[in-house]
Parts: structure tokens; C-alpha cells; sequence
């Protein structure tokens, strides 16, 4: 029963995340609104099909942990290069999809780890100038650390979709403040010059 009520929390967590993104950067956006969608797969075969539930996880998970670090760099750094971006997801996709199959589980947490660790430090490089939200997307990452663990003792049970739901909501809500945006540095003023060569013609 409480397992139940959990994975239906998620889901709503899901649903909640995918209208709150609407105020992130639109890189990110696309990055939450997709991790999103991953993590709903454990909550239904948590409802559904409970005896899949731990063969979907693996292969979800480290998916969605690599994608919600894409959008970490996304909202709060740089987005990467798309194809530097596509490598990194067939990689984890790749792992996530061997641990499925053969049922070890350290190449479904390697990527997922990998993915925490990431968000992590793209947090703490924005502590000064955007502390909040670095401090939101820091607490994430500990809950996503938190939902790995419980599911390397217990499998897809409540603890796992419990904190994977205050990860994602809470990551979302980091990188959709109004503060988090990327300042740029503005370029030299050009137009004086432009002008002057004109004048000198």
C-alpha cells in the first residue's frame, strides 16, 4: 500500500515538474520535461507489473539521472554540444540497457552516480552568484544519491520513489528560478567605430 501510494506520488511529482520547467531555460526545459516522462516508468510498473519494476528501473534510471545533469548544465553553466550530448546519452543508454539484460546492477549505478556526482559539482560552481538554487539542486542530488541506495537494498520500493519525486520536483524548482539564469558578457561596443569609418568616407 504505501509502496502504491509512492509510485503514484511520482507520477504527480512527474506532472508537477513538467509544467514547473515551462520557467527554466529552454535547454533545460526540454532535458526536465524528458527526465520527467523516464521517471514515470518505475512508478507505473511499480503499479502494474511490480515483478518488472526492478528490470525497468535499471534501465531508467541511470537514463534519467545522466539527462537531469544535462539540464543542470543546461540551466546552470552551459549547455553541451549536442553531440557531445548524444554520446554521453548512448553511453548511459548503452550500460543502463546491458545492466537490464544481464541483471548487474553496477553498470545501471555507474552512470546514475556518475550522473549525481555532476549535478553536484555544476551546483557548488554556482554557489556565490546563484546560492539558492545551488543549494536546491544540491539537496536534489542528494536525494537522487538517496534513491540509488535504497534501490540497491531494497529495489523499487517507497524509499526509492519517494526521493527520486523530491529530486525531481526539486531540481526542476532549482532550475526554473527567475535568478538562475546565465549571465553573458556583453561585447565591445562596435557602433562608435562603425560610425567614425563612415564619417571618414
Amino acid at each position: 500500500m504505501i509502496a502504491a501510494a509512492s509510485a503514484v506520488l511520482l507520477i504527480a511529482a512527474a506532472l508537477a515538474a513538467w509544467f514547473v520547467a515551462a520557467g527554466s531555460r529552454p535547454a533545460a526545459r526540454v532535458h526536465l520535461r524528458f527526465a520527467s516522462v523516464l521517471l514515470v516508468s518505475p512508478a507505473a510498473a511499480a503499479l502494474a507489473m511490480p515483478a518488472a519494476a526492478p528490470e525497468v528501473a535499471s534501465l531508467v534510471m541511470p537514463i534519467a539521472l545522466i539527462v537531469l545533469a544535462l539540464a543542470t548544465a543546461a540551466g546552470l553553466a552551459k549547455a553541451l554540444v549536442p553531440a557531445l550530448a548524444a554520446l554521453i546519452l548512448m553511453a548511459a543508454s548503452l550500460s543502463a540497457l546491458a545492466a537490464a539484460v544481464t541483471g548487474w546492477i553496477v553498470l545501471a549505478l555507474a552512470p546514475a552516480l556518475l550522473g549525481v556526482a555532476a549535478i553536484v559539482i555544476l551546483c557548488l560552481r554556482r554557489f556565490d552568484d546563484a546560492r539558492l538554487a545551488a543549494l536546491q539542486g544540491f539537496a536534489s542530488a542528494l536525494c537522487f544519491l538517496a534513491a540509488a541506495s535504497a534501490f540497491v537494498l531494497d529495489g523499487v520500493g517507497a524509499a526509492l520513489l519517494l526521493f527520486s519525486a523530491a529530486g525531481l520536483l526539486g531540481l526542476t524548482l532549482a532550475l526554473s528560478r527567475s535568478g538562475v539564469a546565465v549571465v553573458q558578457r556583453a561585447g565591445p561596443d562596435l557602433r562608435g567605430v562603425a560610425i567614425a569609418r563612415r564619417h571618414a568616407r
